[in-house]
């Protein structure tokens, strides 16, 4: 897509994922205000130097949290998608904001996960004593669902979004499943030995 309007920030979000912001500058305030009252969306270009693919991700304004005298806003975003950006424009025609030539990227958001994966799920929210009620009724939780609750960092995101098949990502999900568990081992065998010395 051609011109899409863009917000460059140090912050990746898989599809679903929620955030926070506040808009303060007069060129985002004029972005958050058109995409609001159009119902559109508009892109968070991933500013991270390790970011060599120029991933991104699109988000719609869920709230409007709060407005200040100055225009100023909370708002809430939600992730609807990822995208590469292709080229970056300083400036959109007659717009203070910039935007953006960028190809969007096949997500599939509602990709539902195999047994394994949901029992490898479970059993982490169990061991870990999350009781959240929320999480542990989440019935057939998408792998990007499970992948939010795993609160993967902004790079880990990126890894886990660039592998492409929903195969290799849920693998790639099995696999950090597996690590934390073995953390979580490392962690009751030092408590032990520190409770028997």
């Amino acid at each position: 897509m051609r011109a899409y309007p863009l917000f460059p920030l140090n912050l990746f979000l898989l599809p679903g994922e929620y955030s926070q912001l506040y808009i303060f500058e007069e060129r985002y305030k004029q972005l958050v205000n058109e995409c609001w009252n159009k119902d559109q969306s508009f892109g968070l270009p991933f500013s991270n130097k390790l970011n060599a693919r120029n991933y991104g991700t699109s988000v719609k304004v869920h709230e409007i949290v709060k407005r200040y005298d100055g225009g100023e806003m909370e708002i809430i975003v939600r992730a609807v998608g990822n995208f590469r950006l292709d080229k970056f424009h300083y400036q959109k025609d007659g717009k203070l904001y910039p935007c953006g030539d960028v190809s969007f990227l096949d997500s599939a958001e509602d990709v539902q996960s195999s047994p394994e994966l949901l029992e490898r799920f479970r059993k982490h929210l169990l061991e870990g004593r999350n009781m959240d009620a929320e999480l542990i009724a989440m019935e057939d939780p998408s792998i990007y669902e499970i992948a939010s609750v795993l609160n993967l960092n902004d790079l880990e995101k990126m890894e886990f979004l660039t592998l492409g098949e929903a195969k290799k990502r849920e693998k790639y999900l099995i696999n950090y499943l597996r690590y934390l568990e073995l953390l979580h081992e490392q962690e009751e065998h030092v408590y032990q030995n520190f409770y028997l010395n």
